[in-house]
């Protein structure tokens, strides 16, 4: 039987939870994210997050299904606070590499869980934490981003690339958690589960 909800699509973050041995059903919850003015992006991601928990909450209340605790996570790139979300087109994701190219890039992540105590809407109880990474690129030229996009693997990554695939090329180093950069941060992860005792492999 599954320990909790994953209220995401992102077949990265399906991997990673299945790597440290947790039961979980996805749940796909559709959510619009906007950037709201002034909004740090640790900021951004956290709301977001958090928003997509509590929605979640209320499509399985309405329902009626059974009540486990969600997971929730939303992961941004950025530079200097903007954010780099996914690439429209090819030509976008050129764009978005050469400005990534030969410097470094913050990646953060939220990851909240939601824990449902009671079907009332505003006894539900929501840890979560943010996590912030540095990834180094070397230099790139315009035609390895091209031959990039060409293996289709950018198509639907925030900020153009997949550190655990082909654009692990790209990355001269990095500062903090390999797994944010996936897209779940295991170690806090990990820490939630503790804290709400959601089984785990060492658990």
């Amino acid at each position: 039987m599954a320990s909790i909800y994953l209220a995401s699509k992102s077949p990265r973050r399906k991997e990673l939870l299945e790597t440290i041995g947790t039961d979980f059903e996805i749940f796909e919850c559709s959510f619009k994210e906007e950037i709201q003015p002034n909004e740090s992006v640790s900021e951004f991601v956290e709301r977001n997050t958090k928003e997509k928990a509590l929605h979640a909450i209320a499509m399985l209340q309405a329902k009626n299904s059974l009540m486990l605790p969600v997971l929730t996570a939303d992961t941004a790139v950025a530079i200097d606070n903007q954010i780099f979300g996914k690439p429209v087109n090819k030509d976008h994701c050129i764009s978005m590499l050469m400005e990534l190219s030969g410097r470094s890039h913050k990646v953060f992540t939220c990851v909240a869980l939601a824990n449902i105590e009671s079907k009332d809407y505003e006894k539900v109880n929501l840890n979560f934490e943010v996590v912030e990474s540095e990834v180094f690129f070397r230099q790139l030229s315009a035609n390895e981003c091209s031959r990039y996009w060409d293996t289709k693997e950018p198509v639907d990554k925030a900020g153009g690339y997949a550190i655990q695939g082909y654009g692990s090329a790209f990355v001269e180093k990095i500062i903090g958690s390999y797994s944010n950069i996936v897209g779940l941060p295991i170690f806090e992860t990990c820490r939630l589960f503790e804290k709400e005792k959601i089984n785990y492999w060492l658990t």
